[in-house]
């Protein structure tokens, strides 16, 4: 009986816990299954507006083809001009290219959708596939207006979850470290190598052997500066307590809003039994996010270098410097369109790709902003001491 109620406890204790992770975790899945939901409903729809769509602008393209073609073969047939001369016209002909005849239809199938999905709301917009359709374009501003408010808030989330687990990451790696280093030391050291008697003796293993008092009331017997010093040191603790009891200022309660800012008693009283409660931990939580910042540019600029090295692999023209730089200007949403991803099975990876790299720039720039923030305010006011520095220097 009492090994089963054990059993039941421990079950419901593992119950409680398993509620409680998934509690915190629920609202975090949410965001990101609504986002994934979001993607998935738009690339249907682009597939089935524009894929299923005929092309308006086949027929015109095919006829500037022909034309290219026609003017090359009746040069060529007749010798009336040379080799430079033909390309010099095709250069010229070829400057009425347009773009929007690339567009067809064909592309749009759901990989490429989703693709295209992912550009909108992520902001990157390359400019490889875009709708052309009055139908098609109205869908892409409705869509960019909610699922880019979307992705910004599921980039905050994502963002401080991970700047909460890389920073509690760093803790513990510290901690250890300084553990560590403390164990190192005290084996390094020859009093490390003693062990204490129950009288408060050490005794050393090489013979050594120093008594040490038990209680401080010996050192007060023995030490009469060390008396004087403690007697002195409680005397001004008593005038301290003595001083903060005067101004009202030793306060186990919630602050009030009269011993917070004395300016709020000139506004309309709040309900009965309101009271402002202590902000005095308002960024105790960014404070604790204290991870170096090389730490961070590393982990941004490794995980830049990681889709760097892997984008080859599925994007075999992108290769070189160009997978580095495509995977920078993709991360931080710059996209030119000069280098975009070709294969249509691979775009739903180079999405992800995306959309991580969002998040870990994101944590980083949540790990980074307080020591921003500090490091802009010492400019500022090394700035204003050397103006006011130079306004002292002609005073004078």
């Amino acid at each position: 009986m009492i090994m089963s109620a054990e059993t039941d406890v421990l079950h419901e204790s593992w119950n409680g816990r398993r509620c409680a992770a998934f509690e915190k975790l629920f609202p975090h899945l949410t965001l990101c299954c609504a986002l994934v939901a979001y993607t998935m409903l738009g690339a249907f729809i682009f597939m089935l507006v524009e894929g299923g769509s005929k092309s308006s602008t086949e027929d015109e393209y095919r006829n500037f083809l022909s034309q290219i073609v026609e003017m090359v073969q009746n040069d060529t047939n007749h010798n009336s001009c040379t080799l430079s001369q033909i390309i010099d016209k095709v250069e010229r002909q070829m400057k009425e290219f347009k773009l929007i005849w690339l567009q067809s239809p064909s592309r749009w199938d759901f990989l490429g959708s989703v693709f295209f999905c992912c550009t909108i709301f992520t902001t990157v917009g390359y400019g490889q596939i875009y709708p052309v359709t009055l139908l098609g374009k109205v869908l892409c501003i409705i869509y960019a207006m909610v699922g880019i408010p979307l992705m910004l808030l599921v980039l905050l989330d994502v963002g401080d979850c991970l700047a909460l687990v890389m920073s509690k990451a760093y803790n513990c790696a510290h901690n250890l470290f300084k553990k560590w280093l403390r164990w190192r030391t005290c084996r390094r050291r020859p009093w490390s190598n003693r062990r204490t008697l129950d009288d408060g003796t050490f005794v050393f293993r090489h013979g050594g052997v120093i008594r040490q008092p038990l209680d401080i009331q010996q050192v007060l017997k023995s030490q009469a500066d060390v008396r004087h010093h403690s007697i002195h040191l409680h005397k001004n603790k008593d005038i301290f307590e003595k001083l903060l009891a005067r101004d009202n200022l030793m306060i186990k309660d919630p602050l009030l809003r009269s011993l917070s800012c004395p300016e709020l008693d000139q506004m309309p009283k709040p309900p009965s039994g309101f009271a402002i409660w202590d902000f005095s931990g308002l960024g105790d939580v960014m404070e604790d996010l204290d991870v170096p910042f090389l730490l961070i540019l590393f982990i941004v600029f490794a995980y830049i270098c990681f889709g760097g090295i892997i984008l080859p692999l599925w994007e075999p023209q992108i290769e070189g410097f160009d997978s580095y730089y495509f995977c920078f200007i993709t991360v931080t949403t710059i996209g030119f369109g000069d280098i975009t991803p070709t294969d249509p099975k691979c775009f739903w990876i180079t999405s992800l790709f995306t959309v991580v790299g969002m998040s870990i720039m994101s944590m980083a720039f949540k790990l980074s902003q307080n020591r921003i923030v500090s490091f802009y305010q010492y400019c500022i006011r090394f700035i204003g001491r050397a103006n006011t520095d130079v306004e002292n220097v002609e005073k004078k």
